[in-house]
């Protein structure tokens, strides 16, 4: 090792090691979390004893009186099923009286819009429908079609210049009929 002076030799880690008790690694808990989570038995009693009463008491909704029936549905009044679901949604969230919600900005903002969407949407929307038309059928249908009678086949046929009537000259031509 004293070969080569340029080299410094120092100790290894490992020797110089020391292991101080007074520190704590982060896997170990502190003592003040361990205390935090740590109930005291009166108190988990109460809690306990709580809960049972709360289980057996009756839920007592509160009854609306005829006022308050009389608000609601003049709030609603004028209103499409969309906007007094919104307005429900809204007073849910809220907690504010229906009329109170109806009068916001916010609402009438959104009432416009939301109706000027549908306005939209009736416009592209045709208001009447077209009567339906009888298909057209072509002459080769009409000819194959079992329930076309006969009269009206020779007829079709005439106008096209498909048919001739046997007992019918050709144009120019006489026929004579002979008597006996």
């Amino acid at each position: 090792m004293d070969e080569n002076p340029d080299v410094i030799q120092e100790s290894s880690p490992v020797e110089e090691a020391v292991v101080r008790e007074d520190v704590q690694t982060p896997a170990d808990p502190t003592p003040s979390k361990v205390a935090d989570k740590t109930v005291p038995y009166s108190r988990f009693k109460e809690v306990v004893e709580e809960n049972k009463r709360l289980k057996t008491e009756p839920v007592s909704a509160k009854s609306l009186e005829v006022e308050d029936f009389i608000d609601i549905s003049a709030s609603l009044e004028g209103l499409d099923q969309r906007e007094k679901s919104y307005l429900a949604h809204q007073h849910k969230l809220t907690g504010q009286p229906l009329t109170e919600i109806r009068n916001n900005e916010d609402f009438q903002l959104w009432q416009s819009a939301y109706r000027s969407k549908v306005e939209k949407e009736n416009a592209l929307r045709p208001s009447s429908t077209q009567p339906d038309f009888p298909k057209v059928q072509s002459l080769k249908e009409v000819l194959t079609n079992p329930s076309t009678p006969l009269a009206e086949k020779e007829r079709l046929m005439r106008e096209h210049g498909l048919y001739k009537d046997p007992g019918s000259a050709p144009p120019g031509v006489t026929r004579k009929v002979l008597v006996p």
